[in-house]
């Protein structure tokens, strides 16, 4: 078995971190609450692109170091079975737990209106079942989206695409990285309405995804101070100074998280020494997939919740009092996150035992 990074884990937390206080300030800030901007956005990039990208990188990279080349020798079939079996159990199960929340909305519906497909066809449930409904939904297509928003669809997508890119990058990795950068870049010919959906085009997620790659194949060289010094320059360049172009996008969060990346693997190795914080980090790392799901519709569901609060209460939302509701958000997700996967690893074992 091979050596868990516990580096890594520091890197999962940290984006789990982003992805909420990203959408926390978004949805607060949509609905004209008071809020600081803690980790919600800078000049050039937001930390959503942050958390998503390390998230894309983490997951080819060490895809790529469990696995290498799928395929290529006598038992093919075997391995191919064998990876596409685990990523399932992987992805599916929780996001199928939460999606029930569906079928539940479509009979509510049915009772009340007569309409049980109220937001798109038979067809848009299969989207659900397939992990596509957020993703799509992105692109203008009515969907029953309701958990993951569109990562889940990204990460299966790259997924199905592993096998490919990982024996293109093992034959030819310069020019696997060159021509998946030159993809990227060409897709800022497109017009500037479309540059908000650049995070989500295939060529952009494959291009990250082979990117973490290449980091977690350098991971020993990010233990130099020089290299972590080296990429935090650029990363605080971007984050405090307005560089203004059509290529504030997507493109600087993206070399913003990759810098980010060397300098918090560099940092967590010191971080790691104190018990008090490694062992926590461990257990966070092991809830982020089911973090990603929750995040969103946790918060969304809370501010509801908050609102109504404070209205009954004849309360006026502050700066201050928003940022304790961001704490009483986060624990709530931890809590929700925690709960679905114990639900999730239970289902599987039961599917599993039974299958077997």
């Amino acid at each position: 078995m091979e050596k868990r990074v516990q580096e890594l884990d520091v890197l999962r937390v940290l984006a789990m971190l982003f992805v909420i206080t990203y959408h926390f300030g978004y949805e607060y800030t949509v609905a004209g609450l008071p809020c600081f901007n803690l980790l919600n956005k800078t000049l050039n990039y937001d930390f959503g692109n942050i958390a998503v990208t390390i998230f894309i990188a983490l997951s080819g990279g060490l895809l790529y170091k469990k696995y290498g080349v799928i395929g290529g020798t006598d038992n093919a079939k075997e391995q191919f079975k064998t990876f596409y079996a685990k990523r399932i159990k992987a992805i599916y199960p929780s996001f199928w737990i939460l999606s029930l929340y569906i079928p539940l909305s479509m009979i509510r519906h049915l009772i009340t209106d007569g309409n049980a497909f109220f937001l798109g066809t038979p067809f848009s449930l299969l989207l659900t079942v397939i992990g596509f409904d957020g993703y799509f939904k992105i692109f203008g297509v009515n969907t029953y989206a309701f958990c993951g928003d569109w990562f889940v669809g990204a990460i299966v997508l790259l997924y199905l695409l592993y096998p490919l890119l990982a024996k293109c990058y093992r034959e030819l990795p310069v020019g696997t990285l060159l021509s998946l950068a030159i993809l990227y870049a060409l897709q800022y010919a497109l017009p500037v309405e479309y540059h908000s959906l650049l995070s989500a085009l295939p060529a952009t997620l494959a291009f990250k995804f082979v990117v973490g790659f290449a980091l977690i194949e350098n991971l020993e060289r990010f233990k130099d101070w020089r290299i972590a010094v080296a990429s935090g320059i650029p990363f605080m360049a971007i984050t405090l100074i307005n560089i203004p172009g059509r290529i504030n996008a997507d493109a600087l969060g993206t070399f913003a998280a990759f810098a980010l990346f060397v300098v918090v693997f560099y940092l967590a190795q010191h971080l790691l020494r104190l018990n008090a914080i490694s062992k926590p980090l461990q257990k966070l790392a092991a809830l982020s997939y089911c973090v990603f799901l929750v995040q969103h519709v946790g918060i969304v569901w809370a501010q509801g919740a908050f609102i109504k609060i404070f209205e009954k209460l004849h309360w006026s939302f502050t700066q201050w009092n928003v940022t304790a509701l961001l704490a009483c958000t986060l624990l709530a997700i931890m809590i929700a996150a925690w709960i679905l996967k114990l639900v999730s690893d239970w289902a599987t074992k039961r599917v599993s035992k039974f299958l077997s």
